[in-house]
């Protein structure tokens, strides 16, 4: 048999017995199968032991085990015969006789089977009396509280076991042959591999001998032995044995030193960190640990304390790490028991945080705990990145963000579905620019609403390209388009229809419709398209009941309308005349939007679904959807009105949300207004009543402010604008109003609006397009400014009046009262006297279209209050901008001032025109101002024909594009360069009707040319402040396309004049040409001078002006690619290439000086003027002859 190991062995004697059963081959195994069934074949005998050498165990002697080895190795048998499993009832604990065993019995031990589970009943014996020492009860009824010892290092509990366990170890009867301990300084019988005495040959056999005899004691034996050898020997001879075991002083001394270094590394870690392990790899006795001869430290690195934290090095970048809110962490962090959860990672284990692989990862893990971590993290970190906090800072992988969100919402378990949902939410859903868009509710410009659809054309491009376009490039490209592909508009039906999640789900996967519904009128109509989902929502979120009670997560999927469903309903209805149709016919919408209108509400969140509600029914009454059910409205909204009127102010104490919903009750009073559908005299008579009486008081109120909210304002706003709608289409004067606003103007209440003006303004701001955080592949507003103080934009600002100020100066218009409109225009002029001398900012920022509406009705009733002659100038300069600020759904307002102001000789002052004195002699500039007629017909022509589709009548899908470019006066011959760059695809027609279209065609091409260059040329005379803003040397390369439009007309003695005014105007600020860059407009300027160049050797017929126009590029301040373009491989254009030395943009000199060194650029030199291609004489022979001359002479 085996021998097990003992106690006090150690690893030689493990190694030692390791060797020894190795080398046995005739071992039994441990264990064998065998077949229970009574066939001699195929069982398998084991040798009986009949005596056991294991000493019964303390339980089996208490329970009378001691001389029954029969009960324990045998295998009971029962009678086979009868066919009954279970033998005969007995009772419990009765042995039974022992019997011999079957012959085919084969040793196996199996459980023995006990006829009865249950013994005799018997009554307890209760006659030993213990006293359990009971404590007295607290008159409480509670035990007292304790206070801990705090000078105890562990639990007055862990302290009493230990104590009772050291009690019961020091009383306990130990077997001496099953335990270690034999008495309390008892050590482990330690026996050697070798002798350390006897150093002879036969030193091994010896200590074989002797080893088996101490294996044949027992450790008494053993004890007493030496106890007998001790006592019999000399002391000194003892002591001599002794010193053979030592170890000499040059181990004693490494091993001190080996145990002193290992006592200070614990000490020091400790004092460092009580969390911190000592390096497992460190230990003295490694090497001798079993199977540890060859260490593998990279498998042990993650028993390894954690390094100190490093600081870190600012020149080279690192991983970004976040925590589990999504913020991005520092390099380095304290460790804490606050912060040791952000160090459970692999990679880099000393810095906190996780990275975004990391947590991409853990997205998939299989511990669905781990997964809700990750994702709830995940959504943290889109959180921030939306409110623009990691701008400039790192870059957010949104599309690989997005695949995997949108594979975790596919899960059906629910602890995933709400941080996979939240995380969709915040990739897609700006919550700063909803509610930027939600703030101007109650203004009129609240009812216009941005598409927030991305650019297709790439999208487009590369389908041409490729036969199919891959999810993540799909993904780079535009994000909603690959949302959208993903199948999510049904997913989202699913969790809203089957799931029924809770109201956090259900919230953030409307907002996600939301944002989706933003893209396109084709995306809303898809979820309109979707019949489940709508009706779905529409039930569930939008049912025909009552709203007048408190808000409460719970009233989910409990008959309760939710606002966030509201509002789809409205971005919804806001999209197309259609999409209204189908909620009012389809899903019935009018019927709970009614309801909602009737009820009576007295909470916060009842007034906030009201306000929704009125804005649905005004967004379907611009169609002229609803009628009917307005006019059923009618007594409720007189009723509603009244009450505004008598108890809604816009004072500062008063409530913001109370101003808002009597805003939105006068927007939808306006609305029906402007449609003329207030037939019942009566119900008009009680409106306009309520009208007057409301206006007054509130603008009563505005004029003693000394302190406003823009929120408060809204409910002026809309009254401001009810009273614009009557004067329109009543057609009558408001004595009331004239009187009020005149005593408005001169209130210290609006000195305070006015002084606001500029802090609020967008275009006066020195934020640019830079400070947005803004995606490639997701469209937002830039509703917010990280980097600014405030956080949001100037115009939304709670002190920004511009809202207001935009209704009041519409309203003054419709007025038409010179008097009053030059009040107020006056107050405005500081506000126009900075704009004129800015270059405005954040144009194409949606917020910025109120501002821009803002200036066109100032400019507008400048015109009509007669402003004096010293305003004049500044009124043209602003109008002037506003041309390319307005946006493209502005084209009646831009032929407004184009026919008003900009081409108006009223508003050309006379400081002005003194500056054409000098250019008298030129008939064609003295023609400008008897023909400024014809010219803002041929701009007006020339914008018409660039019509860009809008998109709806509400929603606006180009709202970035402005309506006219930067340099628009350069707009025509931009337009007819790129008519002669167009490839002819059809035949060319021949005949006389074809001859006089070309004819017809010419006149209006050189008409066009000519009065785009007296344009030019005036402006570049009397207002050259206006084009200072314009790169000149993107100027020069707009009258370079004169040249290109046509293969002729430059020769013609009208524009022959023009061209060479407007270049000499041009040259005179040559010193500010930079060719090498990125041209407006045009692709660059490498393809346009090549194409100038084939332009001047094909048609130039030696013009001069054109000439000289070629030599721009060629002065030694310039590139040298540009010389060398022309004199290698359009070495044609050189015999031509000649003008007069005043036509030279620049003096001659500096086409000649600083001497040319680019050998190749010599080369052609001296090609040029070998081969006869220079006219000697020349400017080109000039440069050429001195060149080589130089380069000769060195």
């Amino acid at each position: 048999m085996i021998r097990r190991p003992k106690p006090g062995e150690d690893e030689e004697d493990i190694l030692r017995m390791q060797e020894e059963f190795l080398k046995d081959k005739k071992a039994l195994p441990s264990a064998q199968v065998v077949n229970i069934r009574k066939t001699e074949q195929q069982t398998v005998k084991r040798p009986i032991q009949s005596t056991s050498t294991r000493k019964p165990s303390k339980y089996a002697q208490s329970k009378g085990l001691t001389n029954a080895p029969a009960l324990v190795s045998k295998r009971p048998r029962t009678d086979t015969s009868s066919g009954s499993i279970v033998g005969e009832i007995l009772e419990k604990n009765v042995l039974e006789s022992q019997t011999q065993p079957e012959q085919d019995d084969d040793q196996v031990y199996y459980p023995k089977i006990i006829p009865s589970v249950l013994g005799s009943i018997v009554e307890k014996n209760c006659d030993d009396l213990f006293n359990l020492d009971f404590k007295p009860m607290p008159p409480t009824g509670f035990p007292l509280v304790t206070k801990r010892d705090p000078n105890l290092k562990c639990s007055e509990f862990l302290t009493a076991i230990q104590n009772k366990n050291k009690d019961m170890l020091e009383s306990m009867d130990i077997d001496p042959l099953c335990s270690k301990f034999n008495t309390e300084n008892s050590k482990p019988i330690n026996v050697p591999l070798k002798s350390y005495i006897i150093s002879s040959n036969d030193a091994p056999v010896i200590h074989n001998e002797n080893v088996k005899v101490l294996k044949e004691m027992s450790e008494d034996e053993i004890l007493k032995e030496q106890q007998k050898l001790l006592s019999s020997l000399d002391s000194k001879l003892v002591d001599f044995i002794k010193s053979k075991r030592r170890p000499t002083k040059e181990h004693e001394s490494v091993k001190t030193e080996v145990e002193h270094e290992e006592k200070m590394d614990i000490e020091s870690s400790f004092e460092r960190d009580s969390l911190w392990e000592n390096d497992v790899l460190s230990h003295p006795q490694v090497n001798k640990w079993v199977n540890f001869e060859k260490l593998e430290k990279d498998k042990l690195e993650w028993m390894k304390g954690i390094h100190e934290n490093k600081k870190a090095d600012p020149d080279h970048p690192y991983e970004a790490r976040f925590d589990f809110t999504g913020y991005l962490l520092p390099y380095s962090m304290e460790y804490t028991d606050k912060t040791k959860t952000l160090f459970h990672h692999g990679e880099e284990p000393h810095r906190p945080g996780y990275t975004l692989m990391e947590l991409f990862e853990l997205s998939r893990s299989t511990i669905i705990q781990q997964r809700a971590t990750a994702l709830n993290t995940i959504a943290g970190i889109l959180e921030y990145h939306s409110i623009g906090i990691y701008k400039d800072i790192i870059g957010i992988p949104l599309s690989k963000m997005f695949f995997i969100i949108r594979i975790a919402i596919d899960e059906n378990k629910l602890i995933l579905l709400e941080p996979a949902l939240k995380a969709m939410r915040n990739l897609l859903f700006n919550r700063i620019d909803e509610a930027c868009l939600d703030a101007l509710i109650g203004f009129e410009e609240g009812n216009y609403q941005p598409c927030l659809e991305n650019d297709k054309s790439e999208i487009e491009e590369m389908e041409s390209t490729e036969s199919e376009l891959k999810d993540f490039h799909l993904a780079e490209i535009d994000l909603i388009a690959a949302v959208l592909r993903s199948d999510i508009i049904q997913r989202l039906y699913y969790i809203l229809e089957n799931v029924r999640p809770s109201f956090n789900c259900v919230q953030y996967s409307i907002q996600i419709l939301i944002r989706l519904a933003r893209d396109s009128i084709e995306t809303a109509t898809k979820i309109i398209e979707s019949d489940h989902l709508m009706k779905s929502i529409v039930t569930n979120f939008i049912p025909n009941t009552s709203i007048n009670f408190t808000f409460d997560p719970n009233i989910i999927y409990n008959g309760k309308p939710i606002l966030a469903a509201l509002k789809l309903m409205r971005i919804l209805s806001l999209q197309s005349k259609e999409i209204g149709e189908i909620l009012i016919s389809k899903y019935d919408l009018l019927k709970p939007i009614s309801e909602y209108i009737n009820s009576g509400v007295d909470g916060t969140y009842g007034l906030r679904l009201q306000i929704e509600a009125y804005n649905i029914a005004s967004n379907l009454l611009y169609y002229g959807l609803g009628v009917e059910n307005t006019q059923s409205l009618y007594p409720l909204i007189v009723n509603t009105l009244y009450k505004h009127v008598q108890g809604t102010d816009v004072f500062f104490s008063s409530s913001v949300l109370s101003a808002t919903h009597a805003a939105v009750v006068l927007q939808y009073v306006n609305m029906f207004l402007k449609c003329n559908m207030l037939n019942d005299d009566n119900y008009k008579h009680q409106i306009y009543l309520l009208l007057k009486d409301g206006v007054q008081k509130w603008l009563m109120q505005a004029a003693h402010f000394d302190n406003y909210t823009c929120g408060h304002l809204r409910l002026l706003c809309s009254a401001l604008d009810c009273c614009k709608t009557i004067k329109i289409n009543e057609k009558i004067t408001l004595k009331f109003l004239n009187d009020t606003l005149k005593i408005l103007s001169e209130s210290k209440g609006f000195q305070i609006i006015i002084d606001n003006l500029n802090s609020s303004s967008n275009l006066l701001s020195n934020i640019t397009e830079k400070d947005f955080n803004k995606s490639k592949n997701l469209v937002s507003l830039g509703g917010s400014i990280i980097d600014s103080t405030q956080k949001v934009l100037p115009v939304l600002s709670i002190a920004s009046p511009i809202p207001l100020l935009v209704s009041l100066f519409q309203l003054l218009n419709v007025v038409n009262d010179g008097d009053i409109g030059k009040l107020y225009v006056n107050k405005a002029l500081n506000y126009l006297d900075k704009f004129s001398k800015k270059i405005p900012n954040l144009k194409s920022n949606w917020f910025t279209r109120m501002e821009i509406e803002l200036m066109f009705n100032i400019i507008k009733l400048a015109i009509q209050s007669n402003v004096t002659e010293s305003c004049k100038d500044l009124i043209y300069s602003v109008a002037s901008k506003l041309c390319y600020i307005l946006r493209v759904d502005k084209k009646i307002e831009l032929e407004y001032l184009f026919h008003h102001i900009i081409f108006n000789k009223q508003w050309f002052t006379a400081e002005r025109l003194l500056n054409l004195v000098s250019f008298s002699e030129v008939d064609s500039l003295s023609r400008a101002l008897t023909t400024v007629e014809d010219i803002r017909i041929c701009y007006s022509k020339v914008v018409n024909t660039m019509q860009l589709n809008t998109g709806g009548n509400i929603v606006l899908k180009q709202w970035q594009e402005p309506v006219l470019p930067r340099d628009w006066i350069y707009l025509p011959i931009l337009s007819l360069y790129s008519k002669s760059q167009e490839i002819r695809t059809t035949p060319e027609v021949v005949g006389d009707h074809a001859n006089k279209l070309k004819e017809q065609q010419a006149i209006e091409k050189e008409l066009i040319l000519r009065c785009c260059l007296e344009w030019i040329l005036f402006n570049e005379i009397c207002f050259p402040d206006l084009l200072d803003d314009i790169d000149v040397t993107d100027r020069f390369c707009r009258i370079m396309c004169v040249y290109l439009s046509d293969n002729s007309l430059f020769l013609e003695e009208t524009i022959s004049v023009l061209l060479k005014k407007c270049v000499q105007i041009i040259f005179k600020k040559s010193n500010d040409f930079n060719f090498d860059k990125q041209l407006i407009g045009l692709n660059n300027f490498q393809d346009l001078y090549t194409q100038f160049l084939e332009q001047f050797q094909s048609v130039s017929y030696g013009d001069s002006i054109f000439a000289a126009c070629v030599l721009v590029p060629l002065a030694q301040r310039h590139n040298v690619k540009w010389r060398k373009l022309l004199w290698s491989e359009y070495a044609g254009c050189l015999r031509a290439l000649d003008c007069p030395a005043s036509y030279l943009c620049y003096e001659l000199n500096d086409y000649l000086y600083p001497e040319e060194t680019d050998e190749s650029l010599i080369k052609s030199y001296f090609r040029a003027l070998s081969s006869n291609l220079l006219r000697p004489g020349t400017i080109a022979y000039k440069i050429a002859q001195h060149h080589v001359d130089n380069f000769k002479k060195k």
